[in-house]
C-alpha cells in the first residue's frame, strides 16, 4: 500500500483532518452501537428488567445512529466539501458537492 503524499496547501491539510475526524466518528459510533447490542444480547438481564433495558438501549442506539449521521455530514459539509447543491428536474434528481 502506497503512503499518501503530504498535503501541499492548508486546504488539503484541512480536508485530511476532516476526513480523519469523519472516519473516527463513524467508527466510534459503530463500535458503541455494536457494544450496546452485544451487552443487550448477552447481558444476563432479569425478566423484570428486560422491557426497561430494551427501551433505554433502543433509544440510545437510535441516538448513536443520529449522532453518527449528524457528525459525519456536518464535518463533510462544513469542511472539505463546503457546499451541497440539490436539484430536481424532469430528467431526475441530482446532488452535487463543490469545494
Amino acid at each position: 500500500m502506497k503512503t499518501l503524499p503530504p498535503p501541499g496547501t492548508f486546504a488539503e491539510g484541512q480536508r485530511y483532518i476532516y476526513g480523519l475526524l469523519a472516519s473516527a466518528a463513524g467508527m466510534f459510533c459503530g463500535a458503541a452501537s455494536g457494544f450496546m447490542v452485544a451487552l443487550l444480547m448477552w447481558g444476563g438481564w432479569s425478566v423484570h428488567e428486560e422491557h426497561t433495558i430494551v427501551t433505554i438501549f433502543g433509544w440510545s442506539l437510535g441516538g448513536f445512529i443520529v449522532a453518527m449521521i449528524a457528525v459525519i455530514v456536518g464535518l463533510l459539509a462544513g469542511g472539505p466539501v463546503g457546499r451541497f447543491r440539490v436539484s430536481a428536474t424532469r430528467d431526475g434528481a441530482s446532488v452535487e458537492a463543490d469545494q
